[in-house]
């Protein structure tokens, strides 16, 4: 599923190749992925231009107007710009034509990703009670969202509401850096586990941005490349093992994380 540096590379991806384009024409072949009516998605976005991309968590928000178009991935989604000569890619779901002869298609596999419209960022981002964007929040923010909860941190990092943007393979490796059991409560972790915790999630979101989301070219030192219970801790040379929650399958070191 992509996570914060996936929709970060997208969100580069747009703005080096749809941004500042004119929409000749838009085609959705399949309306299941729109949260609005088809003629209204077409009618407010068709003619404008799109003039800047910003991203929240694993959202984007695409200024058209002074309407936002507002993309979200679910687990298959994905991006491709290509010439109108050129083949449209497989799964396909909504087209965006542009007078200079280029699309833009909208990809999504599996129908988990969706598109809408708002005329409001802010108030998109609180109606879906989305919490501080990982990648730049504060140690503040950070320590807020957490109050009073007690739930793990395996939890509460894939929780959108508390801080938007992790996943289930990111949070792994953020709790594998900082050496803390995914299943360990919030409400028992020191302030230097938590200090430890913050600066990780940058450190290892960076890195993924870094790498354009490609999981194949990690450095063997991270846990990413050892997501598998038959294979080894990078740090420690235990069994990697498997645990699972909220229906999700993680994996981390037994030695190495320890639940105190």
């Amino acid at each position: 599923m992509p996570e914060l540096p996936e929709v970060e590379t997208y969100k580069r991806y747009f703005a080096s190749t749809a941004l500042g384009q004119q929409i000749d024409n838009i085609k959705v072949k399949d309306d299941r992925i729109l949260k609005v009516e088809e003629n209204e998605f077409i009618n407010t976005l068709q003619g404008n231009s799109f003039k800047s991309v910003t991203r929240h968590g694993k959202y984007l928000f695409i200024e058209c107007n002074s309407i936002f178009l507002v993309m979200h991935f679910g687990m298959t989604g994905d991006l491709e710009y290509y010439h109108h000569n050129e083949e449209e890619p497989a799964y396909t779901k909504v087209l965006f034509e542009f007078t200079n002869n280029y699309i833009l298609s909208y990809i999504s596999t599996r129908m988990f990703g969706k598109l809408d419209i708002t005329d409001n960022m802010r108030e998109y981002i609180q109606k879906k009670r989305l919490g501080p964007d990982a990648l730049t929040m504060s140690y503040e923010d950070f320590i807020k969202s957490l109050e009073k909860r007690t739930t793990n941190i395996k939890t509460a990092l894939m929780n959108q509401s508390i801080v938007c943007g992790i996943g289930n393979i990111y949070s792994d490796e953020i709790l594998f850096r900082s050496k803390i059991n995914p299943l360990t409560r919030i409400n028992v972790l020191e302030e230097r586990q938590l200090r430890q915790l913050f600066s990780n999630i940058k450190d290892v979101l960076l890195y993924g941005i870094e790498k354009e989301g490609i999981l194949s070219t990690y450095s063997d030192k991270f846990l990413i490349p050892h997501r598998n219970q038959e294979d080894e801790c990078p740090l420690c040379k235990r069994k990697i093992e498997r645990y699972e929650i909220l229906g999700r399958h993680g994996f981390f070191c037994p030695n190495c994380q320890k639940l105190h």
